[in-house]
């Protein structure tokens, strides 16, 4: 049990204010946002847009509850030079807290900043954050940095005491100031100091707060511990120092993983989230931090400070255009996640964190960075509409910039993502094919191997390419081999009986970078045994055309499961794939319809069809699903004495839409 060392009310000012629990707290912020990049710039609008009191008005009337404030006090902020002092074990340190002097009129700014939030009815988090505190500070306890200083160098005990002395400064200015204004120690101090000397900055800091009186005996003081892993740092904090103090709230920043939130680097593509696997990692460990907190008795609150994950496509909202990227050659980033799955790992995030009891602030880096949520239009920045901008290619990376000014002030998927409960993502799905027109991602519910050390391939988003939509299927042949050595495969679809005697109607569009070849396949497993039906020979046209490709596919008997694939590697070239759709209809050798009656039946020139229903046009198939004869307005006669003998299917099509299907036999 947590010691009741602070009263649980103070008057200030004539009036009575309550405290709230940690727990309470943490309640009463539920869903916030970062102002980041902002006060912790090394110049206020470097980075992002300069802080304005309509911001404030804009986060509250979107429905957020929470402001983080990053504020660095380092560089030029605050007087008082460490570097005089020598980096040796054992040198003497001489000087005191006093030297050190935070900059009245930076001071007052961000008192301003932090009194506009307060004014909206938001709790606001005051976070010591920063550039400038990374390397005048944290880096000194990190024996693989530049910066590093001995524990028992002047240097060090010199730095300790500035941090200390600013933290006295923001105490003493802040300390009448409501319960609605939350403190925060430092800002990810984890892979650069230790637990042990994490956890005794913490409780200097606390007791600094504390000691400084009126509000602050009680005010909640935000925490985190030394760790190599971000969301296990609160695990290092000192049970001792939670179990002193009533008014502590730990956290933790998720950016995992790094890969997909950080895609827009030159270092990673991997711009699609949302699998299982991806969900369980963070279901996994957010539960390691939630069973940590009930360790505790009471429960230690939480506060998951920042997650994010890059614009779409790597966009720039002040330029309208991509983010610089060197390289986009295989291995290297491709612009940045796609949209859908940057809203559904936002929505997820936060409603993980939000179900767990956590409250929590999404990173906003505004419209100049990498990570948008609210544009930042009234610091007087100008941003582009990301609906104008367009991708031609990625390989090489070819864009067109907007020119169109945004109108909205927040992204709004990413808004609406953070402030609503988590609804699966709905992939476009029609009988045995997932995401058919990969507007859920082109790793979503599609897989794409390359087999063989002859071919080079890539496959990637055609995004603008696309026949419809922002999204749709790029596969880039290098160098060929054979059809088999590159294939992109739909989900494995079980048969649980449903697909018995069905004969199934695929149809897609594509398109090439010129006159190329490819097949459609169907895997399917017969009686255990892996087995194939493929498509003849396909080219594309070099842009799409008014009717889509077909292939048929009748169902054989004793069939487990089937696999849709798109074979493609015997052409050098680009392949555009979109917009697929299948159609399914029972087949039997008996008629299955008495609308239409067709005769004779084996047939060895002519068949006749008879029926109550007009006919707008009959199709003919091959056994492997390709398309021989189609008669438009047909008449009730049809000439086929020119095939081969054989089995064929026959599509009937009534102006009515019915479709029926025959079987019949050539002799």
């Amino acid at each position: 049990m947590r010691n009741n060392l602070y009263l649980l009310c103070i008057c200030t000012a004539g009036f009575l204010i309550a405290q709230s629990s940690p727990e309470e707290m943490i309640e009463k912020m539920g869903r916030g946002i970062n102002l980041g990049n902002v006060l912790s710039a090394p110049v206020e609008g470097n980075w992002s847009g300069a802080a304005t009191e309509q911001y404030f008005i804009d986060v509250a009337e979107a429905g957020f509850k929470n402001v983080r404030i990053p504020v660095d006090f380092y560089g030029y902020r605050t007087q008082g030079d460490t570097t005089t002092y020598s980096s040796q074990e054992n040198t003497d340190f001489n000087g005191s807290r006093s030297d050190f002097l935070v900059n009245s009129t930076y001071l007052n700014r961000v008192e301003e900043v932090v009194g506009w939030g307060l004014e909206q009815g938001l709790v606001i988090v005051l976070d010591f954050h920063g550039a400038n505190l990374k390397e005048e500070f944290i880096y000194t306890f990190d024996p693989g940095k530049s910066e590093y200083t001995h524990p028992s160098s002047a240097k060090r005990l010199a730095d300790v005491e500035k941090f200390y002395s600013i933290w006295e400064q923001i105490a003493e200015r802040f300390k009448d100031y409501n319960d609605n204004l939350i403190f925060e120690v430092i800002n990810e101090p984890y892979f650069h100091i230790s637990a042990d000397e994490m956890n005794q900055i913490n409780s200097e800091v606390i007791s600094i707060i504390r000691l400084s009186g009126s509000n602050n005996s009680t005010r909640k003081i935000i925490i985190t511990g030394g760790s190599s892993s971000s969301y296990q740092a609160p695990l290092e904090i000192s049970n001792s120092i939670l179990n002193n103090d009533d008014y502590l709230i730990a956290t933790f920043h998720y950016y995992r993983p790094f890969n997909f939130t950080k895609s827009s680097d030159d270092n990673f593509n991997d711009n699609n989230w949302g699998s299982i696997s991806d969900k369980n990692n963070i279901d996994n460990e957010f539960n390691v931090v939630k069973s940590w907190a009930e360790s505790f008795n009471p429960n230690v609150a939480v506060y998951l400070g920042e997650f994010g994950a890059d614009n779409a496509y790597g966009y720039n909202y002040s330029t309208g255009d991509l983010l610089n990227i060197s390289s986009n050659n295989s291995g290297y980033a491709d612009g940045g996640p796609d949209p859908n799955s940057r809203a559904d790992y936002h929505s997820y995030v936060a409603n993980a964190a939000i179900d767990r009891g956590f409250a929590f602030s999404a990173w906003d880096a505004g419209g100049k960075s990498s990570k948008t949520i609210h544009l930042r239009k009234d610091s007087n920045l100008v941003v582009y509409d990301f609906d104008e901008f367009r991708i031609n290619s990625f390989v090489p990376k070819q864009t067109y910039p907007s020119t169109i000014i945004e109108s909205d002030i927040w992204v709004e998927k990413i808004k609406n993502a953070l402030l609503s409960n988590y609804s699966e993502l709905i992939c476009n799905d029609v009988n045995v094919l997932k995401n058919i027109d990969f507007e859920c991602g082109i790793n979503n519910n599609w897989s794409f191997q390359t087999f063989g050390n002859i071919i080079e391939a890539a496959y990637e988003d055609a995004s603008f390419n696309s026949i419809q939509g922002s999204h749709g299927a790029k596969i880039s042949v290098y160098q060929a081999n054979n059809f088999n050595s590159a294939i992109l495969s739909n989900e494995i679809i079980e048969n649980n009986g449903e697909l018995e005697n069905k004969q199934i109607r695929f149809t897609f569009y594509a398109k090439g970078s010129s006159s190329l070849g490819f097949k459609v396949r169907i895997k399917y497993v017969q009686n255990g045994t892996n087995k194939y039906s493929v498509s003849p020979l396909l080219l594309t046209e070099t842009s799409y055309q008014e009717n889509p490709y077909e292939f048929l596919f009748n169902m054989p008997t004793d069939v487990s499961s089937i696999q849709f694939q798109i074979i493609c590697g015997a052409n050098e070239g680009t392949y555009y794939f979109d917009e697929f759709n299948v159609v399914l209809n029972t087949f039997s050798n008996k008629k299955e319809y008495s609308f239409f009656e067709l005769y004779p039946n084996p047939v060895k020139n002519v068949f006749h069809i008879q029926g109550d229903l007009k006919t707008e046009k009959v199709l003919l198939f091959d056994l492997n699903g390709r398309k021989i004869m189609e008669w438009k307005n047909p008449n009730r006669t049809y000439d086929i004495s020119n095939l081969k003998n054989g089995i064929y299917f026959i599509e009937i099509h009534s102006l009515n839409n019915l479709i029926c299907y025959e079987k019949i036999l050539k002799i």
